[in-house]
């Protein structure tokens, strides 16, 4: 009897062994010695005497008849999925890899083999040592899962927008033109993670905004005016340092108003906290919790928001950001409050200004057919005047979704607009109404008509009077 044979079990009949051979798996040729297994314990005495190294040469595929009956020293555990280039089977662990590169590693693996390289390359059989196929098959495998080990990912995404703009502002002429940037600014960034183990990750981002009708950067001077951090983050939260959003402009302003913060006028900005804290600011860190509960706390001070860096500059224009928010099922609530420092009245004069305070308190609730969105702010000096001036500013809106379409709509007021030592005080009502068409998951078309009353330029504190807008255009995301 053999002696590397496991578990043969009783002698089958030569019907039986006929029958479980027609059985066998589909793509499984039939095996040159289907004889019962009582037909072969009657071998010759030389066949029992052989060595199972003789058996099974070094150079041999192992016997299919073997495997399926289970004869044999070598047992091969079967895997459904190796047959697909995309996974590699190690034991029990599945691994993705790149299937051009496994694909190369096999040929590799397969020229190591001592027999094909005789075939394949006759006249340089001394190449072929076993020290020269240990490396080579090392080689491969290192190549077949150098993707998987590679932890690290950077994304380059970015939005083009452009749309056809109609404007008019009372005592002025009409304004048409293309404009870039209507439902959302054009812009193109990068962002990477890289995982550090142990649950700590690396992050970074850079963006830069762009003016599609022209190709210009829409920041003079500055090539990553939207965006330029980089932090880490793990349980604890996330730390992040350099150019970055506020929380007043990321968590409230970005999420309560329908518009979001695009869709030029219908932003809240233009009369939701008139001056208010810039939406970005230089030089800053700021630090994010994880949620416990729908709850998040947000943290961050700027050494100084427009990035001056000059000696005993460090006050002036420094930022402070923080923000809490919750959110459970279709709630979402968001309180922030932020102070800028304010600069001298006059360079050099040792007279300063009032600090700005802002306060906003806010929340939307999804109704699934509909949602709602309101909010309130209040903000203290705006202008950075030496007179104090308040203004409490109110949102009212609503999200109407329907399969590719929707509809979104808002109200703002801003009822204390003084806009300067002596003036009355006057209120802006705002009004806009919004549309947009989902082509895909990436193009959108939409179309936009706005109304304000006593409308502020903030770059130099005047009232203009009633402003309309309509626009209609097209954004592709990347």
């Amino acid at each position: 009897m053999r002696s590397d044979s496991v578990n043969a079990g009783p002698p089958a009949s030569p019907d039986e062994s006929s029958a479980a051979a027609d059985r066998r798996p589909a793509g499984f040729g039939r095996c040159a010695d289907t004889e019962p297994v009582s037909t072969r314990t009657a071998r010759s005495a030389s066949d029992s005497t052989r060595s199972s190294r003789e058996i099974r040469r070094k150079d041999a595929v192992p016997d299919i008849c073997d495997l399926r009956s289970g004869h044999g020293r070598t047992a091969t555990r079967t895997d459904s999925s190796i047959g697909n280039p995309r996974f590699v089977v190690l034991g029990q662990h599945r691994t993705r890899g790149n299937p051009v590169v496994i694909f190369a590693s096999c040929w590799v693996v397969i020229l190591s083999s001592e027999h094909l390289s005789n075939i394949l390359v006759p006249h340089h059989k001394s190449i072929w040592s076993s020290q020269l196929k240990k490396t080579l098959i090392a080689a491969a495998l290192l190549a077949g899962f150098a993707g998987t080990a590679q932890a690290q990912s950077v994304t380059l995404y970015g939005i083009v927008d452009m749309g056809f703009m109609n404007s008019k502002q009372d005592g002025q002429s009409a304004v048409n033109g293309l404009d870039s940037g209507i439902a959302g600014s054009s812009r193109f960034g990068l962002r990477g993670v890289e995982d550090l183990g142990n649950g700590l990750k690396a992050n970074f981002q850079l963006e830069s905004g762009f003016k599609a009708d022209t190709g210009i950067q829409s920041a003079n001077g500055q090539l990553f005016d939207r965006a330029a951090w980089v932090g880490v983050s793990g349980n604890f939260g996330e730390v992040r340092l350099g150019r970055q959003d506020t929380l007043g402009f990321n968590w409230f302003r970005g999420a309560i108003n329908p518009f979001g913060n695009a869709y030029s006028q219908a932003q809240s900005k233009t009369v939701f906290n008139v001056n208010g804290v810039d939406d970005r600011v230089s030089n800053s860190a700021f630090y994010l919790s994880p949620k416990f509960s729908g709850f998040q706390v947000g943290a961050g001070y700027s050494f100084n928001a427009n990035a001056s860096e000059t000696a005993g500059n460090d006050a002036d224009n420094s930022v402070y950001s923080l923000g809490l928010r919750y959110q459970s099922g279709p709630l979402l609530a968001v309180l922030t409050y932020e102070q800028k420092n304010a600069a001298d009245l006059a360079p050099g004069s040792g007279v300063g200004g009032s600090d700005l305070k802002n306060i906003q308190l806010g929340a939307t609730y999804d109704f699934g057919m509909a949602k709602l969105h309101a909010g309130y702010g209040r903000l203290q000096n705006s202008g950075y005047k030496s007179s104090a001036k308040k203004e409490n500013s109110y949102l009212l809106g609503v999200t109407v979704p329907f399969g590719a379409h929707s509809v979104f709509a808002t109200y703002q007021r801003n009822d204390k607009a003084n806009i300067n030592a002596g003036r009355a005080d006057s209120a802006i009502n705002g009004y806009a109404i919004g549309y947009n068409y989902t082509l895909s998951k990436r193009t959108t078309i939409y179309a936009l008509f706005n109304q304000y009353t006593d409308v502020i330029v903030r770059t130099d504190n005047k009232a203009l009077g009633d402003k309309r807008e309509i626009a209609i255009g097209l954004q592709h995301k990347f």
